[in-house]
């Protein structure tokens, strides 16, 4: 079949699948109300506040409302594996259908503590109430539909591991949809699908009006330390597709995640698709089960393809055989052309060529980063750093073609399109066969364009240039649509998400991501806008890319790298020894200053170490920490009410009980070095060579810690200490409740205070005489 055989018919389906899609009668109002009395008025909902309680009646009522049958599942959530304990209240709604088999609508209405989570998540349950009440409003529901907003994310997916404990819950769950988010603004994003079962995707891809998302994502989600309820949730096998807003992220867990921030028209597109995903599935037999990981992404927000792993590798042997035949076909017509001499001084320039404007991209931002006084300039405003650096490694590649002239003039080749070609498609062809192998997700980004620029250059007569332009023009076409947007996308993103990881950026980390795009788009637009004449004026040519370069660099540096809107994210911990008046208090961020206003301890050092406590609490994992040692914020939020050592048959039994004095503080249960239980009521695990046992969100009448020692080990046990940690400072000011001396305009920050505690005094039992 010839390329515009299969070109023409697939641009007829996408138009028609994109014009024949209604959007549903989702209200964007209504979801708009939903996250304004989130995240508004009710605010910061962290899971064991009272907040975190007015949330979910509210949640309950409005479920209740719509026709729901809905249930609170209060329970301890245990993750072993973490050593982690937490009180959740899981929202389960139910709306019966003809089939007792259910489809799931999942988020959560928990957010960290400092944040108001108008974006993670208000966003999410927002779409999913109003989801709900347009899926109530169908008579012809074949499916239960099950409403599930869960507690506790935040506090290690608590609340989805409560979920699977629920019998009702996974005796009828066949598939679901989670709604999460890490931004406020765009369509919610699909990133993730699984566990395999790549027929899921198909509901998605042939109802969704707004769809977007790739299964590239699910390669980067794997290496990114991020998790979400669907990851404990696709533990089960349970078919599912998972959502997040991902543009203007640089508020997310932050005090500027605030309800104002969310975009109406990203809860509109999301929650339109959202809909009309679970009809789709609605229709379907949800019993199905594979193994087959999906390959899927959107086309322009309009449309959007998916296919199994067979057909991926179908595609990429086919892409691998076209493009290694193709490139025999062009390196024969290079030869007869320019002859092998010129070809290989054509290839050695074009590879030196490539390496002068990675070289010039990475060394601009070098260049950027080191004549302003913070490592990341450019966190605030990208898009200038990106301008600057498309400018320059224009300016380098130009800069190249121009040397070039002072080469003999015997070694110049005659201008053919074909030429670029000869040398793009070995690296095509190795990068195609590479990510398919490694990255099967994200293979189609090289496969595509490869199985496309190779049968197309196998068709085409290369003596004529004219043909090879109108190949390259639509291998363009191809490439631009799978790679443009989503770098674009990819860059903002990836700024974003570097701003909150403990390290600086690499200075060459925008630039590879650029370049791997360029890599894919710039030898077929080379190869079409290729003249065979020379350029009439290239000085002109030249003199506007340097006022370019120019520009940009001065845009780039004149930019603010932080602002209220786009802020450093800093954070601050306290460690309060048990009955000690001193306290160690830390700082640290990505960037070198301490900033800190009036009111702030004196005596700040910088340190790379962990303090110094009488339980190893590890170092802060930031590039920049500073420590002082200051009076103590204030006493304890709770208290050690009851510590006993009773002897048993065969050991040793402990009980510690721990009573709150405010809500949403988080315990932990230490023993000694080297002691372990033999049998315990909360599960633990070593941390600094200690055991361990944590228990989130305390209820108000307190937790209590029994655990049971083999003989032997009864000594060391009065020694047990407990850890209170609160996210508010005492005394502090705003909701956050930070100390006064925490600069907040262009900063965020995350605060930590932890109480040691020592129980009453306990004598160690001794075994009775016989």
């Amino acid at each position: 079949m010839r390329m515009g055989q299969w070109v023409a018919p697939l641009l007829f389906v996408t138009l028609a699948s994109a014009c024949s899609r209604p959007a549903p009668l989702f209200s964007s109002d209504n979801a708009r109300a939903h996250v304004d009395r989130l995240a508004g008025t009710i605010g910061s909902r962290a899971v064991g506040t009272p907040e975190n309680a007015a949330a979910r009646q509210y949640i309950v009522e409005q479920l209740q409302f719509y026709g729901y049958t809905v249930r609170v599942q209060d329970v301890d959530a245990r993750r072993p594996e973490l050593g982690r304990t937490a009180h959740v209240a899981n929202i389960i709604a139910v709306l019966p259908g003809s089939d007792r088999g259910a489809i799931g609508v999942l988020s959560h209405y928990d957010s960290v503590p400092e944040a108001p989570g108008g974006g993670d998540d208000a966003s999410g349950v927002a779409v999913s109430l109003e989801a709900a009440r347009v899926l109530a409003a169908r008579s012809d529901r074949r499916h239960t539909l099950m409403i599930l907003v869960t507690d506790g994310e935040e506090a290690g997916l608590m609340g989805a591991a409560a979920l699977t404990a629920d019998r009702d819950v996974m005796d009828h769950l066949q598939a679901y949809v989670n709604c999460e988010s890490i931004g406020a603004s765009g369509t919610a994003v699909l990133f993730e699908t699984g566990p395999r079962n790549s027929w899921i995707v198909g509901p998605w891809a042939r109802r969704s009006p707004h769809p977007r998302g790739a299964s590239y994502g699910i390669e980067i989600y794997r290496r990114l330390p991020n998790d979400t309820d669907f990851s404990i949730l696709k533990r089960r096998d349970i078919p599912g597709l998972n959502f997040a807003l991902v543009d203007d992220s640089y508020a997310y867990h932050t005090a500027r995640d605030t309800a104002e921030r969310v975009s109406t028209a990203a809860l509109r597109t999301s929650g339109e698709n959202l809909v009309q995903a679970i009809l789709a599935m609605d229709a379907m037999d949800l019993s199905i089960r594979t193994s087959a990981e999906p390959t899927y992404f959107g086309i322009g927000g309009v449309a959007a393809l998916t296919y199994g792993p067979l057909m991926a590798w179908i595609v990429a042997l086919a892409a691998l055989a076209c493009g290694v035949l193709a490139w025999f076909k062009v390196l024969g017509a290079c030869v007869r052309l320019v002859g092998p001499g010129r070809w290989l001084l054509d290839l050695a320039w074009t590879l030196l060529g490539a390496i002068v404007v990675a070289g010039a991209m990475v060394g601009a931002t070098w260049l950027l980063r080191e004549a302003r006084e913070v490592y990341h300039p450019w966190y605030a405003h990208p898009t200038r750093l990106f301008a600057l650096l498309l400018a320059v490694g224009v300016l380098a590649g130009w800069s190249m073609t121009r040397i070039g002239q002072w080469i003999p003039r015997r070694a110049h080749g005659p201008r053919h399109p074909v030429l670029a070609w000869s040398v793009a498609l070995p690296v095509w062809v190795v990068l195609a066969g590479v990510m398919a192998s490694v990255a099967p997700s994200a293979g189609y980004l090289w496969t595509l364009p490869l199985l496309v620029a190779g049968a197309g250059l196998l068709l085409a007569p290369l003596a004529s240039a004219h043909a090879v332009r109108i190949v390259s023009i639509v291998v363009l076409a191809v490439a631009g649509t799978l790679w443009f947007h989503d770098t674009v996308d990819m860059l903002r993103f990836a700024v974003a998400v570097f701003g909150r990881l403990p390290m600086i950026t690499p200075v060459a980390a925008y630039a590879t991501v650029m370049l791997a795009c360029g890599v894919m788009v710039v030898p077929p637009f080379v190869a079409a806008v290729a003249a065979t004449t020379p350029v009439l004026r290239p000085s002109a040519v030249t003199a506007v890319l340097l006022v370019g370069a120019v520009s940009t660099a001065a845009l780039a540096y004149m930019a603010p790298a932080y602002t209220n809107a786009q802020p450093q994210r800093r954070h601050a911990r306290v460690l309060v020894n048990a009955g000690g008046r001193d306290a160690v208090y830390e700082v640290g961020s990505q960037e070198p200053g301490l900033d800190l206003d009036a009111g702030a301890p004196g005596g700040w050092t910088r340190v790379s170490d962990a303090p110094q406590t009488s339980v190893p609490t590890g170092r802060l994992d930031l590039p920049f920490v500073f420590r002082t040692t200051a009076p103590a914020p204030g006493p304890a939020p709770a208290a050690i009410t009851a510590f006993t050592l009773t002897s048993v048959q065969g050991g040793t039994e402990l009980t510690m009980t721990i009573v709150p004095q405010a809500p949403g503080l988080a315990a932990m249960f230490v023993l000694p070095p080297n002691v372990r239980p033999a049998r315990t009521n909360l599960p633990g695990v070593i941390a600094g060579g200690r055991w361990q046992a944590t228990f989130v969100a305390i209820p108000p009448e307190g937790v209590t810690w029994r655990a049971s020692f083999r003989t032997g080990q009864e000594a060391p046990l009065p020694a047990t200490l407990a850890r209170v940690v609160s996210r508010r400072y005492p005394g502090g000011t705003g909701w956050q409740s930070l100390p006064a001396w925490l600069p907040q305009d262009r900063a965020v920050w995350s605060m930590q205070v932890t109480w040691l505690l020592t129980p009453p005094a306990a004598i160690a039992p001794v075994r009775p005489l016989r």
